[in-house]
């Protein structure tokens, strides 16, 4: 029996699933710069012809990884810290540790999405849909400190910019823990940037946890 449309999308969802984590997975191992098409195709065990049917491009097919990564995991991140703490200030705290674990947890990658980084500056296509992630990722953030203003808990500051350097704290950290893993414990950093954080954002006159 032919399929009909719902199910005809439902095996291309599966199937772009099923490349997405045979693409992580390829780029975890090699990294970007020495992972190939046909290295994807084989971990997913579908032709070559099928992943460009789906990615136009092995740059195409790292960025939907990153941004899977990135917007899936934030978005539940940020649904379990609402849901974690009573105030804005907690929950901020658990958004923090628990991106700062989910960093520590994908080690493999980050080498692959660091050097991916290089492309920002001379591939405006590439530039283009990072400045839309970030913008996405700034935005969920300044939400919630926006929301903390608003309940009277944090001080007034500008939002948007405080969510651009929490973001580059974790850049940063990827980095240097690219150069040195035993430089950066992820946990305590996160525990320390929430701290400097929270001191600076909390009102004097708020509970502060």
């Amino acid at each position: 029996m032919p399929r009909n449309q719902a199910q005809n999308e439902q095996v291309r969802a599966n199937r772009r699933a099923q490349i997405l984590e045979a693409a992580r997975g390829v780029f975890a191992q090699h990294g970007y710069h020495a992972a190939n098409v046909s290295d994807v195709a084989a971990a997913a065990r579908v032709s070559q012809g099928t992943v460009y049917h789906y990615f136009e491009s092995k740059e195409e097919l790292l960025m939907a990884v990153y941004e899977e990564w990135e917007t899936t995991n934030l978005d539940r991140e940020i649904g379990a810290a609402l849901a974690a703490a009573p105030t804005f200030a907690g929950k901020l705290a658990a958004l923090a540790r628990s991106a700062a674990k989910r960093v520590e947890g994908s080690g493999e990658l980050l080498n692959a999405q660091v050097e991916f980084w290089s492309h920002i500056p001379r591939h405006e296509a590439i530039r283009e849909r990072f400045r839309i992630l970030f913008t996405s990722l700034g935005a969920e953030l300044a939400q919630l400190i926006r929301a903390g203003m608003t309940a009277g808990e944090f001080r007034r500051v500008d939002p948007d910019s405080l969510a651009r350097v929490l973001i580059a704290a974790y850049d940063g950290l990827i980095v240097q823990w690219l150069a040195d893993p035993a430089s950066v414990d992820w946990e305590t950093s996160a525990d320390t940037l929430i701290a400097v954080v929270l001191h600076g954002l909390v009102r004097a006159d708020a509970a502060h946890r």
